[in-house]
């Protein structure tokens, strides 16, 4: 191998490159040393002919001496260093003056040489230990300097803590771990032997206040894993403000529940999540803290869960609307929220389906169970975990709380979870089965400390200073940590937390549309057992819940106010069994309870797939005739707009078909106003009425049981044939 091939470091003795310039890296002052003492060989061997005075000599080693003792003070170097230095310029110059007194002999020569090789040798090997002891001396003072710094700390610390929260002896870990955020640390805090985390609860305020802590910033304890020890506690102090501003909420990439559903980021840059597949969370904040915006960031981590379904009790329609309007508004997808309950019946019948599935899934799941040797049913796209979500618990009946405390208390094992939401932490808005039996907890701004402290029991309110913003949250999971309240900043699912024109800005308008596009095909579908077992309730669902949503205050529905596609499938189903008939309320004749029956109602997602290409060519030739009329510098009137509508469809049609059209296209009229224009239109024949109340275009051709049409061969009744009709 070559000296060029040869990795740098690992050259030996005979491969490193030789140096014979007088650079930087070979002049070195043991190699000075010895080219004098060379110097001072030759001089004395030339003295007779150039005719050197002794005092040359004696001169010389004056000034060398002292500018080798200057050198090597001026570098710190040791006293034995400086003595050798100079010891080898004195007894090669003393030689020198010698030689030059008394003129060189052989003997004089051999001394001299042997002075100039014992002085080389010595000098050399100084210079070759000399780094690197200076090396060592300096990583050794900076150990020191390290060291009084971290005893420094430590003091400081210990001081910090005697001051104000009265505790003597703590130590604090020598090693911070300090955020790849940037933003903060943690510190490893070791307390007297017979205390623990429970001495500091309370004071992060004071501590946040004397480390000059900024609002949005502050101070958290965690006592760490089961392996720590109870006298050690961790210190998170977050030195900026990360409660300010908005974070957009990251990529929409499908997830399981069988992991943390992330909500939100922690100081030091990692997501905060809850385990929502092993247990249900307690959101409680005032008006304006953004616990509905965090309800939506959370729905959106569940809808991501491909083994999971959603299920709203939301009376005000506010939580669960953006899940469902890109499906009922666009016919986007299908609805990511599987059942919005936006009622006081329809929240009754959702109790009523989920006591019928706890019961079921420990009955006909007893052999999986077996079989997989767990208590807990398995979470899978199969048999999806069923999460019921309630806004602002106390707007519920009494009868609905008592089934939600049935499903948190029997649910469990079987994956049906409960979250609740509300204004305050007291019994009046949390029951006493929520609050034992629900681990997770998310306190945002509340109007005072008092309602924290009684969401995180026996852990004390979080500092107050840290709610700066809406988002800003602090929560704690019992079964995977954190452990004691930890706060966070949650994402931002709306376009208003961002700069306008900004690309945050941007992906946020559509984000809940851009969901229901990526997401529809992973959502799964409810088992067969756990349907079978909810019956109508279930079954008829949608059918109960679209004039909820999108009808008007007296739940009449129109196509106005929902996709064509939509409005076509809900017109196409039979009408569903009434809340009376569900809930067990209707008494017929006899005095007995009224039987549900009726088919259940599906809702497929609507894709290219299940069109044929006549079909296709129709939804494009009306999608151009709609688009056209939008983007005519002299816009087509409602007259020309209605007739090309009818000839696209290819078909006779009512006008309920053409109504939602005209609509997308820009048509602003009641469905009444539009079925005048379709009489008026074929009184001016532009369109020809049928006897059956549809229309169809003048060029579209013959219209079926239209007044005066000429009978066709189809209209005989036993069939084709030549024989005259009578």
């Amino acid at each position: 191998m070559t000296t060029t091939q040869t990795p740098a470091g690992l050259e030996t003795p005979s491969d490193k490159p030789k140096r014979w310039d007088f650079s930087r890296d070979a002049v070195t002052p043991g190699r000075l040393t010895a080219w004098g003492a060379e110097l001072a060989c030759a001089s004395a061997l030339i003295a007779p002919l150039a005719d050197i005075p002794w005092e040359a000599g004696a001169a010389a080693g004056v000034v060398c001496t002292g500018a080798a003792v200057i050198y090597e003070k001026a570098k710190g170097s040791w006293r034995r260093v400086m003595v050798a230095r100079a010891s080898s310029w004195l007894a090669t110059t003393g030689w020198l003056s010698y030689a030059l007194a008394t003129r060189p002999t052989l003997l004089t020569m051999v001394i001299g040489v042997s002075t100039w090789a014992a002085g080389a040798a010595v000098n050399i090997s100084m210079d070759k230990w000399g780094e690197t002891t200076r090396e060592a001396e300096k990583e050794l003072h900076r150990r020191l300097e390290q060291g009084e710094q971290i005893a420094k700390a430590q003091e400081g610390w210990a001081k910090l803590l005697y001051d104000i929260c009265g505790i003597e002896g703590a130590v604090a870990d020598p090693i911070v771990d300090k955020w790849p955020s940037g933003v903060g640390e943690t510190v490893k805090i070791t307390l007297p032997a017979h205390m623990n985390i429970d001495a500091l609860r309370g004071y992060e305020a004071e501590l946040a206040g004397a480390l000059h802590l900024p609002k949005g910033g502050g101070v958290a304890f965690s006592a760490g894993g089961p392996e720590v020890p109870r006298n050690v506690v961790f210190i998170a102090i977050t030195r900026k403000n990360m409660m300010s501003g908005a974070i957009a909420y990251p990529k929409l990439t499908p997830t399981t529940i069988n992991k943390p559903v992330g909500f939100g980021v922690i100081g030091n840059g990692a997501e905060a999540g809850l385990n929502l597949k092993d247990e249900g969370f307690i959101a409680i904040g005032a008006q304006g803290s953004g616990k509905t915006a965090l309800m939506k960031t959370l729905g959106l981590g569940l809808v991501r869960c491909i083994d999971a379904i959603v299920w709203d009790m939301d009376t005000s329609a506010k939580m669960s609307a953006v899940f469902v309007n890109p499906y009922l508004r666009y016919g986007v997808g299908v609805p990511l929220i599987d059942w919005p309950a936006t009622n006081e019946d329809e929240c009754r019948l959702m109790v009523q389906a989920a006591r019928a599935i706890i019961a079921a899934r420990k009955t006909e799941y007893s052999d999986l169970l077996e079989d997989e040797d767990v208590d807990n049913l398995p979470a899978t796209a199969e048999i999806p975990a069923i999460h019921i979500r309630v806004d602002e618990t106390k707007s519920m009946p009494d009868d609905v709380l008592e089934g939600i405390d049935f499903i948190i208390e029997e649910g469990r094992s079987v994956n049906v979870r409960v979250s609740n939401t509300g204004l305050r932490a007291t019994r009046d808005y949390i029951t006493a089965a929520m609050d034992e039996l629900t681990p997770g907890r998310i306190g945002l701004r509340t109007n005072n400390a008092s309602e924290l402290d009684m969401l995180f029991p026996g852990f004390g309110a979080p500092d107050m200073a840290i709610f700066t913003d809406p988002g800003t949250v602090v929560y704690m999971s019992a079964t995977k940590g954190p452990y004691q309240p930890a706060p966070a900043k949650a994402y931002a699912t709306m376009a208003e937390a961002f700069t306008e024109g900004s690309d945050d800005y941007s992906r946020m308008q559509t984000l809940f549309m851009d969901a229901a596009r990526q997401l529809s095909d992973i959502r799964p579908n409810l088992d067969e057992v756990s349907a079978r077992a909810a019956g109508l309730a279930y079954g008829q669902r949608w059918a109960r819940c679209i004039p909820n949503l999108r009808g008007d205050a007296h739940g009449n529905v129109g196509p106005d106010r929902m996709h064509e596609s939509v409005w076509e499938l809900y017109r196409s189903w039979p009408t569903p069994v009434s809340y009376d008939v569900l809930l067990g309320r209707a008494i017929d004749e006899d005095g007995d309870t009224v039987t549900a029956h009726g088919p259940s109602m599906a809702i497929p997602r609507l894709t290219e797939t299940m069109l044929d290409e006549d079909e296709l060519e129709r939804a494009a030739a009306q999608d151009a005739a709609i688009e056209l009329a939008k983007t005519r510098v002299a816009p087509k009137s409602n007259d020309q707009l209605a007739a090309e509508l009818f000839a696209s469809l290819g078909r006779p049609a009512k006008p309920s078909e053409i109504y939602p059209l005209m609509v997308k296209a820009g048509y602003d009229k009641s469905e009444r106003t539009f079925r005048d224009l379709c009489t008026r239109l074929s009184l001016q024949n532009k369109l020809v009425k049928g006897d059956d109340g549809t229309y169809a275009a003048v060029e579209s051709g013959e219209v079926p049981h239209a007044a005066g049409r000429v009978p066709g061969p189809e209209d005989d009744a036993h069939g084709r044939s030549d024989a005259p009709c009578e």
